[in-house]
């Protein structure tokens, strides 16, 4: 006799049932650990309690750039011929542009660049020696210090481009390369491009074939003036400004001087207070800073207050500020106002 269809699936039904039942559960944690496992429990418990606490900080200040003047107003009233200016406006732009790709938050007199003289003459329709004939006349009028650059490739000194000096603040004095701009490698990967030539000679003439729009000759300048990389850090931007990272080495010297014999102290405190006057790039001020180390450093070995531990203190809040923009013209006016509270 056959099963009707509603049995077959009661059937069916009940069988699935029973297999069910006899499905194991899902496996558990053991009630009881393992040795290894309770020692795996102990060091993870205390690196989590060696962690420092992580607390909500407010956000940082938003850090302010540099402005810059325009163009015309660093030139005031001296006279360029008409090719100079636009050399001179071309410069102008890519001083700023550099600038604020470095993100200088003070304004410096001047900003010193690396681009060829050819990708310039590219970005103006000029030849590389008209740029050097109109480049040379702003030299005279005091806006301008340049100048070709070389470096080694194998056994061959080889120039890799121009320096450019220009003038950003408006300023009697003129702009000036320093030995650290000359010294720099302004271009670690000179060598890839001699070899391969892919330098800024085949750059222009790629542009000129297809005769490419000035805009685009301004862009391939501002590439090669604002490259940087880990081997090729920006320069500080000129001596008048204060560099923290030698406020760091100052700390250095000071921690150092205690420690001194009292026949070398001398010497030391001569060299350490050049090295601050030259860092706060107020070198007339040498011998001030002389007498402030050998207050401090006799203080420190009466174990007065105002000693060594002291005037270490108020350079790292100096270069604290320093490091989050703040905009003073003089920070060795700032230290030694406050240098003066603090022993008044």
């Amino acid at each position: 006799m056959h099963s009707s269809l509603t049995e077959v699936l009661d059937r069916a039904r009940t069988a699935v049932l029973n297999n069910a039942a006899h499905v194991s559960a899902a496996p558990t944690a053991p009630t009881r650990l393992t040795r290894w496992q309770q020692q795996t429990h102990i060091e993870n418990a205390a690196r989590i309690a060696a962690l420092p606490l992580q607390r909500p900080s407010e956000p940082p200040p938003p850090r302010l750039l540099a402005s810059y003047p325009d163009a015309a107003t660093v030139q005031a009233a001296r006279p360029l011929s008409k090719g100079e200016a636009r050399l001179w406006l071309l410069l102008h732009r890519l001083a700023v542009d550099v600038g604020q790709a470095r993100a200088y938050t003070a304004t410096p007199r001047q900003v010193a660049f690396h681009c060829p003289a050819l990708t310039i003459a590219g970005a103006l329709g000029y030849t590389d020696r008209h740029i050097r004939t109109l480049a040379a006349g702003l030299e005279r009028a005091g806006l301008l210090d340049c100048g070709g650059h070389a470096q080694q490739v194998g056994a061959r000194s080889m120039y890799d481009g121009t320096l450019w000096a220009v003038l950003t603040l408006p300023s009697a004095e003129p702009p000036r390369l320093r030995a650290e701009d000359w010294k720099h490698n302004w271009r670690p990967d000179f060598e890839a491009d001699v070899v391969g030539k892919t330098g800024a000679a085949a750059e222009t003439s790629e542009l000129l074939s297809k005769s490419a729009e000035p805009e685009e000759h301004y862009r391939a300048a501002k590439r090669r003036a604002g490259t940087q990389s880990a081997s090729n850090a920006p320069l500080w931007p000129s001596s008048e400004q204060v560099n923290p990272a030698n406020l760091r080495s100052v700390l250095d010297g000071i921690a150092a001087l205690w420690r001194l014999h009292s026949t070398k102290r001398p010497r030391a405190v001569g060299a350490l207070a050049s090295q601050i006057a030259g860092t706060l790039a107020e070198p007339e001020r040498r011998r001030y800073w002389c007498r402030v180390l050998w207050q401090a450093l006799t203080a420190q070995d009466e174990g007065r207050t105002g000693g060594l531990s002291a005037l270490a203190a108020q350079f790292d809040r100096l270069t604290a500020d320093l490091l989050e923009g703040a905009p003073w013209k003089s920070p060795g006016a700032v230290l030694a106002a406050r240098l003066k509270g603090t022993t008044s």
